[in-house]
């Protein structure tokens, strides 16, 4: 068949849903950047991770992912460089905890992030990520049957994948603001931010001696 079952589809969406549920590197930067940015630089940082799931869509259909999974040095190398990445964004949270301001704008939100900071962050953070590129050969191809047409299956899973990451971190990110305009204290807000910055760094560590 052409297009994809509604069984299959539906299945995915369930796998989608619970995967962006799990706290992770995504959830995380996501937040992140929601804490320094607003909405706004949230929603960027969203559609940044999800270019970079078209990019690893596109590689499991062509073949390029799978290098990235029967490669061990190609994997490790993507690995400790995603590693890196988080930990140096943590390390940028903490010094943003260090120096913020004893007085804070009315909506507890301190604008030192753009929107396009945000959506360079997504995608670099997804790119970088190797676990996006395992999903994407071996669970990916799963939910594509034999008399399926690959490339249409693969964009149908691609949307419904998009679908529910717009629509999660964006809405995990709202509540966070809003958190943020009842709660906006100094002090609380330099504890937040301490968090994200100690969780990113956690996740970096965790993923440079912790691999697949």
């Amino acid at each position: 068949m052409l297009g994809l079952s509604w069984a299959q589809l539906g299945s995915f969406v369930v796998l989608c849903l619970v995967l962006a549920a799990t706290p992770g590197a995504n959830l995380t930067v996501v937040l992140g950047c929601a804490r320094q940015g607003g909405q706004r630089a949230a929603i960027a940082a969203t559609v940044g991770l999800t270019l970079g799931k078209v990019f690893w869509a596109a590689g499991s259909v062509l073949g390029l992912a799978t290098l990235l999974a029967t490669s061990r040095v190609a994997y490790d190398v993507l690995r400790l460089a995603g590693a890196a990445y988080l930990i140096w964004l943590g390390v940028q949270a903490l010094r943003s905890a260090r120096r913020r301001p004893a007085v804070q704008p009315p909506d507890g939100l301190m604008p030192e992030l753009s929107a396009l900071g945000g959506f360079r962050r997504g995608l670099i953070g997804d790119l970088l990520n190797p676990k996006v590129g395992i999903f994407y050969t071996t669970v990916f191809p799963q939910f594509i049957g034999p008399d399926d047409a690959v490339v249409p299956a693969a964009a149908a899973l691609l949307a419904a994948h998009t679908a529910v990451l717009m629509t999660w971190y964006p809405g995990m990110s709202y509540l966070l603001t809003r958190v943020g305009r009842r709660l906006a204290r100094p002090g609380l807000s330099a504890v937040l931010d301490g968090v994200m910055g100690s969780a990113l760094i956690g996740l970096g560590i965790r993923l440079a001696i912790v691999p697949l």
